[in-house]
């Protein structure tokens, strides 16, 4: 990289070097852009693992047991769809059932992320969160022994719905009223 970064400032103060080799000024930049645009993205990966890690591993001011995966939802909370909503054209909200049976402060985290939460239709045709939720409702805190419902309005479906995914762990919908 550092001779990259070289070759790169010897160009940008010889415009007649620049001239004879456009090809090798043109790789150069682009083995440059390539290697900074993936350690960004490493890095950016890094802090989130980290984060969830950390979440995971240190004490919550709550005492909260920390859900990011599958695994772990199976182990805490039981899920089930208490209702199917066909609120338009393509348009559903389904309110969720979750139930903490545990000693413990249950917290689902990382809902915002597209890969935690996702509604598939009968062909498999998969439909996001009509907004993105924010922060505020990206994480999900069950008391002990106690269940509450969560409410999501999911559009672009244009089948109808057969699976809310949660962490991976797909839940059967039945038919919309």
């Amino acid at each position: 990289m550092k001779k990259d970064a070289l070759l790169l400032a010897l160009l940008l103060i010889s415009p007649a070097v620049l001239a004879e080799s456009g090809s090798l000024v043109k790789e150069s930049v682009k083995s440059l852009i390539s290697s900074t645009v993936s350690a960004g993205k490493e890095a950016i990966s890094g802090v989130n693992d980290g984060i969830n890690d950390g979440r995971k591993t240190g004490s919550s001011t709550d005492g909260a047991v920390v859900i990011t995966d599958q695994a772990d939802l199976q182990q805490y909370v039981t899920t089930s769809i208490i209702s199917v909503e066909k609120l338009g054209d393509m348009e559903y909200k389904i309110t969720l059932a979750l139930r903490n049976s545990s000693d413990k402060i249950v917290r689902l985290t990382n809902l915002a992320e597209q890969k935690s939460l996702v509604l598939l239709d009968k062909e498999g045709f998969a439909s996001q969160l009509k907004s993105p939720l924010v922060p505020a409702e990206s994480d999900i805190t069950i008391p002990e022994k106690a269940a509450i419902k969560a409410r999501y309005i999911f559009d672009k479906v244009e089948g109808e719905p057969a699976i809310l995914r949660l962490y991976g762990m797909d839940i059967q919908v039945t038919p919309a009223k």
